[in-house]
């Protein structure tokens, strides 16, 4: 099965995909497995599924032991989004992401790391115990990784400024990041600080400071055999101001690049969340810069290995009402943002579990692929959105192939299409086959030793 064919059939991608999950897989277990009928029953969202195909792939045909990582962020407030947006840690497959971050945790003026939501989070009067639960997913597949994400939106900015900005409280936060993973279970920290010097107040220092707390809890977490990672901006227009690209690399195992929110609402014109390049439609030099390939090239410009740098995709939207319906592409006016998803309910903003079924069978909606930013968006009347999909995904997993990257990272698995509601399985395939000859020997270039984070 590891001997490349163009016409290779579903049930070896099925074995594939679980063999690199699993790393190794006894006899008598594979052998009596059907795989098919396992692909089809699973929980599994399709931009999540490409991504791990991609991957599952591409180490079967460089015939390597290790595969690079694929990082899924679990937005814990989903569990009370209503109907079949809602999403618990029973829906997270263990095999599909090699991490599991555990969005979000919060921190104090002490350096505290505290909890957000202690009834869902913890089993204390009567709580949910999410985070049990949450770790306890190690148990079905025991190479899964789980890291506590802490910061977010969610987090005022100012605090993380004035422990970066304090040796003691650095020290502190680092030891109670430390204790807090001990205590849970986690096997490490991702720092989402949004963002070092674009906040109230004094910023001067931010820059360097932000370096000296991830020294601090690099130190920390790394002399217990725990992970440190972190969530950033990839855009120049926010990573020049506010990281030492070369002074943070050393203290973080793997850059979790935020490419995503590169166009919104905020502006009065649509644009797409998260463009794989510039495009025609972008009128000016600013505009050009607001593309994963840009993005990617700044940071490693900056100093960053390739090897750290895993491309952040989004499994969700950006939607625009439209000034004029007839004028309905890229760069179109715009008068603020689109109707708000049912399940989401946030104007401009729209999962990719509410976006797919505006494409379904006797919809309105046209779809569109924009080849040279190679990414999807769609209008119906007055309203639009740039949103990402399976052919999307799959350009950016041989991106990421293509630039030696580390891996990806998705934002966030609970807006995926986790109940299959639009219809996974017959698109899947050929998206599949389509990758795989795009990836195959001597038909372009292929990539060498694959990225480990364990």
């Amino acid at each position: 099965y590891l001997r490349f064919k163009a016409d290779v059939s579903i049930p070896t991608f099925d074995y594939l995909t679980n063999l690199i999950a699993r790393r190794t897989i006894p006899e008598p277990v594979h052998a009596s497995v059907n795989w098919q009928s396992l692909w089809n029953n699973r929980t599994m969202g399709i931009m999540v599924r490409v991504v791990l195909l991609c991957f599952a792939l591409l180490a079967a045909f460089s015939q390597a032991a290790a595969r690079k990582p694929v990082l899924c962020y679990y937005s814990s407030w989903s569990t009370y989004r209503p109907g079949r947006g809602q999403f618990n840690v029973e829906h997270i497959d263990p095999f599909l992401c090699t991490h599991l971050l555990y969005a979000f945790f919060g921190v104090d003026d002490t350096g505290a790391v505290t909890i957000l939501d202690p009834w869902l989070d913890l089993e204390d009067g009567g709580g949910r115990g999410n985070i049990r639960r949450f770790n306890e997913l190690r148990h079905v597949n025991p190479n899964l990784k789980t890291l506590a994400a802490v910061g977010g939106a969610s987090v005022d900015p100012v605090i993380f400024s004035q422990i970066a900005a304090s040796a003691s409280l650095r020290e502190a936060f680092a030891r109670n990041a430390r204790e807090f993973c001990q205590v849970h279970g986690f096997d490490g920290v991702d720092i989402g600080w949004e963002f070092p010097a674009m906040h109230e107040g004094n910023t001067a220092n931010d820059k360097a400071n932000f370096v000296l707390m991830l020294s601090q809890l690099a130190t920390e977490l790394r002399s217990h055999g725990l992970l440190v990672t972190g969530a950033l901006a990839a855009s120049e227009t926010i990573a020049s101001v506010a990281y030492d690209i070369s002074g943070i690399v050393p203290h973080l195992d793997l850059i979790n690049l935020m490419a995503y929110d590169f166009n919104g609402a905020w502006n009065s014109f649509t644009g797409h969340n998260a463009p794989l390049f510039a495009g025609p439609s972008d009128q000016n030099d600013f505009q050009r810069l607001l593309n994963v390939d840009h993005s990617i090239n700044y940071w490693l410009q900056q100093g960053a290995p390739a090897s750290k740098l895993v491309l952040g995709v989004p499994a969700y939207g950006r939607t625009f009402t439209l000034s004029d319906a007839a004028l309905n592409g890229l760069r179109a006016p715009s008068e603020g943002p689109g109707w708000a998803g049912p399940y989401t309910a946030q104007p401009g903003y729209i999962a990719y579990h509410e976006v797919c079924a505006y494409f379904l069978p006797g919809m309105s909606w046209q779809r569109v692929w924009e080849p040279a930013q190679r990414i999807p968006y769609g209008f119906s009347e007055h309203q639009w959105v740039g949103y990402d999909d399976r052919d999307s995904i799959l350009e950016k997993c041989s991106y990421v192939n293509s630039r030696n990257l580390a891996g990806v990272m998705i934002w966030a698995i609970d807006m995926d299409d986790f109940h299959g509601y639009c219809g996974t399985s017959p698109a899947l395939a050929p998206a599949l086959r389509r990758f795989h000859r795009s990836t195959a020997p001597g038909r372009g270039r292929r990539c060498g030793s694959l990225a480990k984070c364990e």
